[in-house]
């Protein structure tokens, strides 16, 4: 099977490593496909696919769309080329990753924060009108056990509205956190997808980010693009 790590970012958001450096740090993994999801913007998209198939690697074109105030809900495409609209809501979101041929994707879903993370009502109330998909049930990110078995019974309630089940690492730092989480598949990634063939599973990846990076990343994600977010900048 392929393995992939398909929620990768670079410094045109808020990771902390360049084009050059997700590719090698992917590469080094082993993996044989990421997806870049840069938040609200694809400027470095393009550069990462060159990269990408010039080392071998497969690269999907992706965006991680911030959704309208309040919650600003974070909904992934992929297989895009051109950058998706900040600020829509959530089905307005869903609609435009579509209407370029995109897949949707539900990232790290039902953690404990208002804002960012998609829960429960919100995401039934997506999938009533329109299923999505896939959907990260194996992330990196924080949640703890009651969301977690709440995440379990709300995928079994609403299994072939939801489509694969994706593992990804939400990678920031390159070699420092990539393929710690993936996505085993057979033959070819949108078509193992569409098909709900896919394992999330845990990667050989391991965390290891030195701490002085950890706040400059805080830093990036918390104070640095919400300002480049207001400056119009992404």
């Amino acid at each position: 099977m392929s393995i992939a790590d398909p929620h990768c970012h670079t410094l045109a958001s808020d990771g902390m490593v360049t084009p050059a450096q997700l590719v090698d740090a992917a590469v080094k993994a082993g993996l044989d496909l990421i997806a870049i999801t840069d938040h609200d913007t694809m400027a470095s998209a393009r550069e990462v696919k060159e990269r990408g198939e010039a080392a071998g690697l497969a690269i999907v074109m992706g965006q991680e769309t911030t959704t309208a105030w309040p919650a600003q809900t974070h909904i992934l495409g992929w297989f895009l080329e051109k950058p998706i609209k900040r600020s829509m809501s959530v089905e307005d979101t869903v609609k435009a990753i579509r209407d370029q041929g995109g897949l949707v994707i539900i990232p790290h879903p039902f953690m404990p924060t208002y804002f960012a993370s998609i829960q429960p009502e919100m995401l039934r109330r997506l999938i009533d009108n329109e299923p999505v998909d896939g959907i990260e049930v194996l992330y990196t990110a924080p949640t703890g056990a009651r969301r977690r078995l709440l995440l379990d019974a709300f995928i079994d309630a609403n299994r072939e509205r939801l489509g694969a089940l994706i593992g990804s690492s939400d990678c920031h730092f390159g070699s420092h956190d990539i393929a710690q989480v993936v996505t085993a598949y057979e033959r070819d990634f949108r078509t193992a997808i569409l098909e709900c063939t896919t394992t999330p599973r845990r990667g050989p990846g391991k965390l290891s980010v030195p701490r002085g990076m950890f706040w400059r990343q805080q830093w990036r994600a918390l104070v640095d693009l919400p300002v480049r977010r207001l400056r119009g900048q992404i």
